[in-house]
């Protein structure tokens, strides 16, 4: 449950939203799933950033198909979900909502490299699986690290 607070006080939108943004965010919360995922990615967290934020990586180990640009309010496209970029901190955090999710990536220094974190609150079921995404992830870089 703290992590949906968590998640729901850093989430960013713009101001004439904010309000029923964060209304709506704290009445599902209860009901909203969540799903957490992480791997320890053996490079530095310039290059974590770049695999988590580059399509061209992203086509490497999430989908096909990957539009996206790490900016406030861009849209993305991954495969055939669509959603929008709702926050970024560079080389920390992003934050976007695709279908009836809300979903964060962070990065974290850890001693074998940086630490890739996936929340996503779920608002009802869908069929992304974080953790075959996450293992695909762990698998490209450890056959090309930085």
């Amino acid at each position: 449950m703290l992590s949906s607070i968590r998640a729901t006080h850093r989430l960013r939108v713009l101001p004439d939203a904010s309000v029923s943004a964060t209304h709506w965010l704290q009445e599902v919360r209860r009901e909203m799933p969540v799903v957490n995922r992480e791997v320890v990615l053996p490079v530095p967290r310039e290059r974590a950033w770049e695999l988590v934020t580059e399509p061209a990586e992203l086509e490497t180990w999430l989908a096909d198909e990957v539009d996206f640009e790490a900016e406030e309010g861009a849209p993305l496209r991954i495969d055939d979900r669509e959603g929008v970029v709702e926050h970024v901190e560079a080389e920390e955090r992003i934050v976007f909502s695709w279908g009836d999710s809300i979903v964060e990536w962070r990065l974290e220094d850890h001693p074998r490299g940086t630490r890739f974190v996936v929340t996503e609150h779920r608002i009802a079921g869908e069929r992304v699986v974080w953790g075959l995404r996450l293992q695909a992830l762990a698998h490209a870089t450890a056959l090309c690290p930085a």
